[in-house]
C-alpha cells in the first residue's frame, strides 16, 4: 500500500513528535554530575530505557511520573550515586518540558487533512493538555499506550478502525502491527545505514509530508 491508501495514523509521540532522548538526557543531568567518569549519551539512554521498559508493566499502579521517579532511584543505583524522592519528582516534572521536534507541528497540520491521526502516549492526565496544545491536537487524539498495546489490535476495531488500513509511524526499533503498515522515522544518521525494515523509511515528519504531496502527484 502507498501512503495515500491509508485512512489512519497511529503515531508514537516520543520520539516522532516529542524529543524524548534530549529530553531525559537533559533531565539526567543533575544525577550524572555525581557519577564519576565520562558519560556516552547513547548508553546512558539505553539505560534509562531498560529500566523504564522493566517498570513499565507497574504504569496502571505508578502512572507515568511514578515510573520515572523509580526509574532515576534505579539508575543512581546502577550508578553507585544517591538520589532522593524530591530528585526523582524533579526527573519525573520534566516531561511537559521535553521538546517537540520543530516540524512535528506543522506536520500534524497538514497530515489531519488527509488521515485520522490517533498519537500513542503514556503521558499523566495532568500533562496532556500541554500536549496538545503544543501540537494542535483535541484530546480525543491521545490513546493511552498502557490500555493499547501495539501488539495487538482489537482496541482498533473497537474504536471504528480498520487496522489494515492503518499506518504506525515510530522510531527504530519498532514492532510492526497484526495488520497494517509501518513507518519508521529514522532521524539519527546512523540509522539511515541501516537497511529499511518497514513499509516506509523515511527522515522527518516534514519528509513524511513531503513523500506524500509526492504521492498525491503520482
Amino acid at each position: 500500500m502507498g501512503l495515500t491508501d491509508y485512512r489512519t495514523l497511529l503515531i508514537d509521540c516520543d520520539g516522532v513528535l516529542v524529543d524524548r532522548d534530549s529530553g531525559v538526557w537533559g533531565a539526567l543531568q543533575p544525577l550524572l554530575a555525581n557519577r564519576p567518569g565520562a558519560h556516552d549519551k547513547d548508553q546512558i539512554l539505553n539505560e534509562y530505557s531498560e529500566v523504564i521498559g522493566s517498570l513499565y508493566p507497574r504504569f496502571d499502579e505508578l502512572g507515568f511520573s511514578g515510573l520515572l521517579c523509580f526509574a532515576l532511584r534505579q539508575l543512581a543505583e546502577r550508578w553507585g550515586v544517591k538520589a532522593s524522592w524530591e530528585d526523582g519528582m524533579t526527573f519525573a516534572r520534566s516531561v511537559p518540558n521535553w521538546a517537540v521536534f520543530e516540524d512535528a507541528p506543522g506536520a500534524m497540520l497538514y497530515l489531519r487533512k488527509f488521515y485520522q491521526l490517533v498519537v500513542c502516549v503514556d503521558r499523566d492526565l495532568e500533562d496532556r493538555s500541554v500536549l496538545c496544545e503544543r501540537l494542535g491536537l483535541a484530546p480525543e487524539n491521545l490513546l493511552s499506550l498502557a490500555g493499547s498495546p501495539l501488539d495487538r489490535t482489537h482496541w482498533l476495531t473497537e474504536m471504528d478502525i480498520d487496522p489494515a488500513d492503518t499506518l504506525l509511524l515510530s522510531r527504530p526499533p519498532a514492532q510492526r502491527l497484526a495488520s497494517g503498515g509501518l513507518c519508521l522515522i529514522r532521524r539519527a544518521r546512523a540509522e539511515h545505514r541501516q537497511p529499511c525494515l518497514a513499509d516506509v523509511c523515511i527522515n522527518s515528519m516534514a519528509d513524511l509530508v513531503r513523500q506524500h504531496q509526492l504521492s498525491l502527484r503520482r
